[in-house]
């Protein structure tokens, strides 16, 4: 099977599968009428109340992968549509990327029947190449990200957004956080004493092993600062084609990111220390019972027993008690808490698209009475939330963190 990425050119010169929204796009009837009306016949899912998710769009001679829209009162306000990124399609190489930017530049001269102005895209966390098309009833951007030439070559993304205007289209930047007062309005206080924050956009890692940049663009959004998506977060955390991120580049990237937009990255538990806290209770019990060691020498997480671990880490009230709490004083101060875990330690209550494995999520609340959590994965709306008992929760644990507004 031929991959979307290799044939991008050959796609781009035959008819496509898909809704076609050239004409609606063309006319604006695309920002006018419901969405759902327009996108009849397509795949499409909802991750949240304000935004569409769909892989069967195209416009013109476009050929787009995922697209995602931004819905206001059933009625399009704007889109993103991938044209390519590695996440979904691997590396290509640097010919490749720029054929298909020089494609795409042609098919929007085409669609909008105007030329491109150059823009410096300089409320970007990352160096863009990027062209701006207005004309009566909408604007488009695209935006290429890559580095490095030749040999070092490194392609990332190439996206489109549009919009009816500009307005639509600039929302979301460093300055449009919200306050902390606001951050506290979405704490949700229920009848049986469960706390969570309400209105954590949810953002789908779709097949990609993009766990990390979908989790902390899902953060960002929160705040109100959308441009800061997982393809752009994917670059300056320097995740993988194959999937994967390491917890040490996410700190390092969070920590230039976050002066950039205002913010200040905390780490409220690394990897190392939460490795360290366990190794010798765990071991002490292994021994009793005749259980195989853990070490620092591989990832303990891939092989320790899970009735042992759960005794070793949050088998005394106390543990549970103290962990709790500090995640508490986070949800309270309207902070979602950014959580590293290796899942399929522990039976939970949706199944998982992963086996056991390093994974990120967010705790986006708890009920102390009933020793829970509330947390939410970036997998769609079926994942945006979920409970787990919070002696599981603490014994999974492998680093947490918080992005707090300054």
């Amino acid at each position: 099977m031929i991959s979307r990425a290799a044939c991008f050119a050959l796609l781009l010169c035959t008819t496509a599968f898909g809704i076609d929204i050239t004409e609606s796009i063309k006319s604006g009837e695309f920002w006018s009428r419901p969405a759902m009306e327009l996108l009849d016949g397509a795949s499409v899912s909802r991750p949240d109340e304000e935004h569409l998710r769909t892989n069967e769009l195209t416009i013109g001679d476009l050929t787009t992968g995922e697209v995602v829209i931004t819905v206001k009162e059933g009625k399009a306000v704007s889109f993103q549509a991938m044209l390519y990124n590695k996440g979904d399609d691997g590396i290509i190489a640097e010919e490749d990327f720029n054929n298909q930017v020089s494609s795409a530049r042609t098919a929007l001269d085409t669609l909008s029947g105007v030329r491109a102005k150059i823009r410096k895209g300089k409320d970007s966390a990352v160096k863009l190449k990027s062209w701006e098309w207005k004309w009566d009833t909408g604007i488009a951007r695209l935006e290429a990200n890559s580095s490095g030439k030749r040999k070092t070559f490194e392609p990332e993304f190439i996206r489109l957004n549009m919009g009816a205007n500009a307005k639509a289209l600039n929302s979301g930047g460093a300055n449009d956080n919200i306050s902390r007062h606001e951050l506290r309005s979405n704490i949700t206080t229920e009848e049986d004493g469960t706390v969570w924050l309400k209105g954590v956009p949810m953002v789908d890692q779709g097949q990609k092993g993009y766990c990390v940049p979908a989790t902390l663009a899902r953060v960002f959004a929160f705040y109100g600062m959308d441009k800061v998506d997982q393809h752009t977060l994917a670059d300056l955390c320097e995740s993988k084609s194959s999937g994967g991120t390491s917890t040490l580049d996410m700190e390092d990237a969070m920590k230039q990111i976050c002066k950039k937009y205002h913010t200040k990255f905390l780490v409220l538990e690394d990897y190392i220390s939460s490795i360290k806290s366990i190794i010798e209770p765990y071991n002490r019990l292994a021994k009793r019972e005749d259980k195989t060691l853990i070490s620092l020498r591989i990832d303990p997480f891939d092989t320790v027993d899970a009735e042992l671990l759960k005794k070793a880490r949050a088998g005394k009230g106390s543990q549970v008690s103290k962990w709790m709490k500090d995640i508490k004083k986070n949800i309270d101060a309207g902070f979602p808490v950014i959580w590293s875990v290796t899942v399929g330690i522990y039976q939970e209550e949706i199944p998982l698209p992963q086996n056991r494995g390093g994974h990120l999520r967010l705790i986006i609340g708890y009920n102390l009475k009933n020793k829970t959590i509330i947390y939410t994965d970036s997998w769609g709306a079926m994942h945006a939330r979920k409970t787990m008992p919070a002696d599981n929760a603490l014994s999974m644990t492998k680093g947490r963190y918080i992005i707090r507004l300054r």
